[in-house]
């Protein structure tokens, strides 16, 4: 009971994360954007650290940050999704204009906001303490404001999922045909901005970017192996992402690891035996 106590918060929302953001992640993956997974978190991340470098600027949001060790909620996720729906925006826009280039355009893109983090938090107070907690994946600090944020994002990405997922597939592999069927592919283009920018966001801000990578990019990748179809590789992609949650918990604590690195190595490790068992 008292373990529960303790790890509650981070326990509930890493499952949270653990179902929502590997489907994000597939939709990357499918629509053969699957760098996005990489650059869009280290966006966010710099997003959040531009945020924690402006606190000074805000006097109210500066003294909750020195009263309770973190800023407000709402203003970190509003810098951190700002930050993940700009770099999307951007990122569509320069692949339309310049589609051979786009791996290389999504690499200097990581390259730089990698760079704007670590200026950033040099420059911020109390920035790097802060930083080094959510980089490493320390989420057993998560509070209940934190749980309580991602879960409602999460809960209503997960919504919005369900019922778009088909328009969404048919805007990315033919455009044409779902113009022809009066879709908007435009309309479906900024719902992705915003549910990949909401999810990865709000995923950095509560549990990490190391985290936000992990179950990004890990299980979409792994899941391809096994039975053709898109149902099954979902299934695939989320049951990978949820066992290695639950695994993680207690390699975690036994090994005295950060979360965040123990959940990456435990995900990597069973969708490295899966493709094995599949081979």
């Amino acid at each position: 009971m008292f373990m529960w106590g303790l790890l509650r918060e981070g326990v509930i929302a890493s499952l949270a994360a653990a179902l929502v953001l590997p489907l994000v992640g597939a939709l990357l993956f499918v629509r053969r954007s699957a760098l996005l997974g990489i650059a869009v978190p280290q966006f966010s991340s710099a997003g959040l650290a531009l945020g924690l470098f402006l606190i000074p600027w805000f006097p109210q949001v500066q003294q909750e940050f020195l009263e309770h060790g973190h800023p407000p909620m709402l203003y970190s996720f509003a810098f951190a999704a700002g930050a993940a729906a700009l770099a999307l925006s951007a990122f569509s826009f320069l692949s339309s204009r310049f589609r051979k280039y786009n791996e290389a355009i999504t690499a200097v893109g990581f390259s730089l906001s990698l760079s704007a983090t670590v200026l950033l938090l040099t420059a911020a107070p109390s920035g790097a303490q802060l930083a080094d907690t959510l980089l490493r994946g320390e989420i057993i600090l998560l509070d209940v404001h934190g749980m309580i944020a991602l879960l409602v994002i999460s809960g209503l990405s997960l919504v919005c999922l369900f019922f778009m997922w088909r328009w969404l597939l048919l805007v990315a592999f033919d455009p044409e045909c779902a113009v022809a069927l009066g879709h908007s592919v435009l309309s479906a283009e900024r719902w992705q901005v915003l549910l990949v920018g909401a999810s990865v966001g709000v995923g950095v801000v509560t549990i990490g970017p190391m985290l936000v990578f992990a179950l990004l990019f890990l299980p979409p990748l792994f899941g391809v192996r096994g039975k053709p179809g898109l149902i099954p590789y979902l299934t695939r992609v989320v049951s990978l992402s949820l066992l290695s949650i639950m695994a993680s918990w207690p390699i975690s604590i036994i090994l005295d690891m950060p979360f965040g690195v123990s959940a990456s190595l435990t995900c990597f490790a069973f969708g490295s035996a899966w493709v094995l068992i599949k081979k």
